[in-house]
């Protein structure tokens, strides 16, 4: 166990942004799905690619972009909620 409380916490943040990047990936590549997000979700990858973490209001502006996919978009196409929980 570490004993760093400055290193676990950056791995803790690590962590989380690895799991919101993985989101991002399955996102992006339904590029029909929230391609009039495409810039938000590019530059939060950008974000998280740089600085190996994510900030709350990013996470939240993903999982609002994920509940609203682009009109005509399957419903059942959508990246599901159970697959972020």
């Amino acid at each position: 166990m570490n004993d760093n409380p400055l290193e676990t916490f950056l791995n803790k943040h690590a962590l989380r942004a690895d799991k919101y990047r993985n989101l991002l990936e399955e996102m992006l590549a339904h590029q029909e799905a929230y391609s009039y997000a495409e810039k938000t979700l590019s530059g939060i990858w950008d974000y998280i690619d740089q600085y190996d973490s994510i900030t709350d209001s990013q996470i939240e502006a993903i999982e609002n972009i994920r509940l609203k996919p682009s009109i005509g978009y399957g419903v059942q196409n959508t990246i599901s909620n159970s697959e972020t929980s």
